[in-house]
């Protein structure tokens, strides 16, 4: 016992990820197999050995819902490592896990780490603990029409580069369909991120997973930066705790998107999709360990807390004598095996219990007064228990946490941009089809950035030649859906924002096309212009509730019209919490929006030319 004790020395200080020939890997041959567990140790500093002790009796207890005990789990995911633009993922994120001991998902594109030679980088990321996941081939949305080679042929690619089996997804764009959540399951992968988030709201709805294994390939998430997060009225550094904190209070699992981290006052703009600095990162990663220590957060890579959600219901656990017996006659159990906790209870209240599986130790850690956490694989076989007089790894319920954050008043207290008027183009579409969503959108102008969007995903719309220019196409048949596109003034729509648009007096674009509807607005369009006091928090805005927005009805026809609207001449909202509002906040300006009926049959139209005026 001395000698296995002092093996847990093996394990990094201060590391939640630890060797698994000291800890317990997950499974031979299987994801985390000879490189650690997925993120559940964190010692300190090494422990003495066993001094053993008699526990009086043990007991068991229940098999923990989250690792040790804790009140919820937590996993981190890094977008497109391999890429030229984001090797802050390997030259700063991956060391300052390593500081902290924590784990994440990283995820690559297969076509990038070819090109750039990167395959030795993903090698020694999972070497250090680290999950590898599968971002795609080449990075494109993922269609029934490219499946084949983008999920199932990247995974082949990726399976002969690490040692771990690829078995989790990330979907690029957070584009899905139930036909490629199916594709990705077929290719062999035991879960995806790919929730929709617009069901969410940072609030009452906030995007946490349960504790139950309901949804493996359509796990909810948040996202970095703000602009893209559905906590938009908080802080950035205050998002990151509150989705944490959500997850608490629900006893769920949070997973959280980033990008490249990058050193202070870097340019972000030459660094990757919304990269999230440093010292930003580093304090992020000190309140998880903090919360670790309290007890009260597991932070593990996907596929682990994945496994773990099945291992726990699908394995059996009990207690005679000194021994922790298994029932592993459930399929899943062996299918998803990985190490969980099992609580026992000592009849003496000693400062600490160790474990051996196979003559191995196994992780054990004090959760309170005569309460033991004991964290093994089930299909390893029986664990022996000891009862030790001197102090081992425990919860320390001391450890103070930062409060929850509230949220602002409002998101104008947190992005606003004053426009100083004249300069009033908004998008005249005159670029590379490829680049209709570029974030800041170059034909902004007065300091707006905002791209264009649109819902529901089924509509298609694109950037198309126009006589010797280029419009904005927009169509759908059949949709049975409220369906619109919007172009925000900062950002993206629903990035809580605030544009004000007091020098200005209107909005102006030209429109064409049809729109064949079995109500009313046959032949017409709904023109909204949107802003934070009538937009939902679902959606980045400040409104508790639901409601409408200022907006008109104008008509579409085959040939171009050029429509003027005065903000003062938007008819008032109609329905909903927003209908006692009586002038546009144009002081609050978020998006404008095209919208069709939800019993338009089809609709074909071409927008250009939008302006401030």
């Amino acid at each position: 016992m001395r000698r296995a004790i002092r093996s847990l020395r093996a394990c990094a200080p201060a590391a939640i990820l630890c060797a698994a020939t000291a800890c317990g890997s997950s499974r031979g041959g299987g994801d985390d197999d000879g490189v650690g567990d997925g993120g559940v140790f964190a010692p300190d500093a090494a422990i003495e050995a066993c001094a053993p002790a008699s526990a009086g009796a043990f007991a068991f207890a229940e098999i923990a819902t989250w690792r040790d005990g804790a009140t919820a789990a937590y996993s981190m995911f890094h977008d497109d490592m391999c890429g030229p633009a984001v090797y802050g993922i390997q030259d700063v994120a991956v060391p300052l896990l390593a500081q902290h001991g924590i784990v994440a998902g990283l995820a690559p594109i297969v076509e990038q780490c070819e090109l750039n030679g990167l395959w030795d980088v993903v090698a020694a990321a999972e070497a250090a603990g680290h999950e590898i996941v599968s971002h795609s081939y080449s990075h494109p949305e993922i269609s029934t029409a490219n499946a084949a080679h983008e999920v199932a042929e990247a995974k082949a690619v990726f399976d002969q580069h690490v040692v771990n089996p690829i078995t989790f997804f990330v979907f690029p764009y957070d584009y899905f369909t139930p036909e490629t959540i199916a594709a990705v399951s077929a290719a062999g992968h035991l879960g995806a991120r790919a929730g929709n988030r617009d069901d969410n709201d940072g609030f009452e709805q906030p995007p946490i997973n349960p504790a139950t294994p309901t949804n493996d390939l359509a796990l909810e998430f948040d996202v970095w930066p703000r602009s893209y997060s559905k906590y938009a009225l908080f802080f950035p550094a205050d998002m990151l705790a509150v989705h944490v904190h959500n997850a608490i209070e629900r006893g769920g699992w949070a997973l959280r998107e980033f990008h490249s981290v990058i050193a202070d006052g870097s340019d972000a703009a030459t660094q990757g999709f919304g990269p999230i600095t440093a010292s930003e990162y580093d304090a992020h990663l000190a309140f998880l360990a903090a919360a670790w220590k309290k007890g009260v957060l597991w932070t593990g890579t996907p596929s682990t807390v994945l496994r773990y959600r099945h291992a726990r219901t699908a394995c059996g656990a009990s207690v005679a004598g000194e021994t922790i017996t298994f029932d592993t006659s459930n399929p899943d159990c062996v299918k998803y095996a990985t190490p969980i906790t099992v609580v026992v209870t000592t009849q003496e209240d000693l400062p600490r219990v160790d474990a051996t599986q196979g003559g191995e130790p196994v992780w054990t850690r004090k959760l309170g007064p005569n309460r033991f956490g004991v964290t093994a694989d089930p299909t390893r076989g029986d664990v022996a228990l000891t009862g030790c007089s001197n102090p081992g790894y425990e919860v320390d319920p001391s450890v103070a946490l930062p409060p929850k954050p509230a949220p602002a008043a409002s998101v104008c207290l947190i992005e606003s941009v004053a426009g100083q008027g004249g300069a009033g183009r908004m998008d005249d579409l005159e670029r590379d089809p490829a680049m209709l969503q570029v974030l800041p959108n170059p034909s902004q102008q007065d300091g707006r950035t905002g791209s264009w969007s649109w819902y529901p995903q089924a509509a298609e719309v694109d950037i198309t030649p126009e006589g010797d220019g280029r419009v904005l196409r927009y169509r759908g048949t059949a949709l049975a859906a409220w369906s619109g596109v919007t172009l925000a003034f900062l950002g993206g729509n629903g990035a809580g924002t605030c544009y004000d648009a007091g020098a200005y007096t209107g909005i102006r674009f030209r429109i064409k096309g049809s729109v064949s509807s079995s109500d009313t607005l046959n032949g017409k369009m709904v023109v909204s212009v949107v802003t934070a006091k009538t937009q939902s928090r679902l959606y980045g805005g400040d409104l508790m509730g639901e409601g409408g927005h200022f907006h008109k009805v104008i008509d579409v026809t085959p040939g171009w019209t050029t429509v003027s609207i005065p903000f003062a001449e938007l008819t008032r909202p109609s329905w909903g919490a927003t209908t006692g509002l009586s002038a546009v906040a144009k002081d609050a300006l978020q998006a404008i929006d095209w919208g069709v009926s939800n019993m338009a049959t089809s609709f074909d139209v071409s927008i250009d030319d939008i302006e401030l005026y």
